[in-house]
């Protein structure tokens, strides 16, 4: 992997960690910043969410849903592809404070797609889905 890829890595890794905080805040506005004009969510039970409309409303009907909220997005593997335009982000996402991997009711894995917006890493999909089946995490 060259410098620059590391380098590029090392941002999306960052903004993880930004996008977590904003979420866990519900900093709406701050959340929204971390998505592509054309991004969508592609979340489990609701219908693809895409533009920046769409995309605040999934995620205020979240933050009704679940007034305590906590977001924790740790990345597994980040490819950055070699044109340096889009990048894939891999991690698990902690649904709790201090989860553990083999907590399935409170962590869950997912996906990202990164891509350039005038010079920006912006999310274009957002897609994430549960390790257990919900009979598990009630």
């Amino acid at each position: 992997m060259s410098k620059e890829h590391d380098a590029e890595e090392a941002a999306i890794r960052e903004l993880d960690a930004e996008w977590s905080k904003a979420a866990t805040a519900k900093n709406m506005d701050d959340v929204m910043k971390f998505y592509a004009t054309d991004g969508s969510l592609v979340w489990p039970d609701q219908p693809p969410a895409k533009g920046h409309a769409a995309i605040r409303a999934s995620w205020e009907s979240i933050f009704d849903a679940a007034p305590n909220m906590y977001l924790d997005f740790k990345p597994t593997h980040i490819e950055i592809a070699s044109g340096g335009e889009m990048a894939s982000d891999f991690g698990v996402v902690h649904f709790a404070p201090h989860a553990k991997a083999d907590d399935r009711k409170n962590t869950a894995k997912y996906l990202v797609v990164w891509k350039r917006e005038h010079g920006a890493w912006k999310v274009l999909y957002d897609s994430w889905n549960w390790n257990a089946p919900e009979k598990d995490r009630e």
